[in-house]
């Protein structure tokens, strides 16, 4: 998408100067084909800088409250978001993101569900793990580290900070189905990545 690399281009200039952003193993995001891209999540920044961070364009599933705004709604339609109604079981939006792996998209997922300043996992959703298994696509974790700080929840500005964002070896759903103990084992490595 066009507008997709227009705003790439100039979140990542951006991200060099304000948060000297620095990326770690991209080799690990699959050449083509769909994957689900597991994340912690801790800033309203995170979606940004993990587009900006990918070599490849992503996907997102975003709480439909932000296409409330018909002009706002739009630009992240563009740009690869779509709604979802969050703490429920939005069919339509499941069987979206199921489509945008089959079709060979990367599909951001926050198994958190919202912004949190820890790795608790009594709080993971298994959902990313349904869609991973659903599509037949691998999970690559991915860990951001200072993003809180830059934007934190709760805080208004933004303030230069540094932020890492480092990729880990993607992860194949096989013959295992017992997703809460993959989910768990996912966010465990996102824990670990350096």
């Amino acid at each position: 998408m066009f507008l997709y690399r227009i705003f790439r281009f100039f979140l990542f200039i951006a991200a060099k100067v304000f948060f000297h952003l620095e990326v770690r193993g991209r080799k690990y995001i699959p050449l083509k084909g769909g994957f689900v891209l597991a994340s912690n999540h801790s800033s309203i920044l995170d979606p940004m800088l993990l587009g900006v961070a990918c070599p490849r364009e992503l996907n997102f599933a975003a709480r439909d409250t932000l296409f409330r705004n018909p002009f706002f709604g739009a630009l992240i339609f563009k740009v690869g978001a779509f709604p979802i109604k969050r703490w429920s079981a939005d069919l339509a939006a499941i069987k979206e993101s199921v489509r945008r792996l089959k079709i060979g998209r990367g599909l951001v997922v926050f198994p958190q569900g919202t912004r949190s300043s820890g790795f608790e996992l009594n709080n993971i959703s298994t959902g990313f793990v349904f869609l991973a298994d659903k599509a037949k696509v691998p999970i690559v974790p991915v860990r951001i580290r200072g993003s809180r700080n830059a934007m934190g929840k709760g805080r208004k500005l933004i303030k230069p900070a540094k932020i890492r964002i480092t990729f880990g070896k993607p992860v194949f759903i096989k013959d295992l189905k017992d997703y809460d103990k993959i989910a768990k084992d996912v966010f465990g490595q996102i824990a670990l990545l350096s």
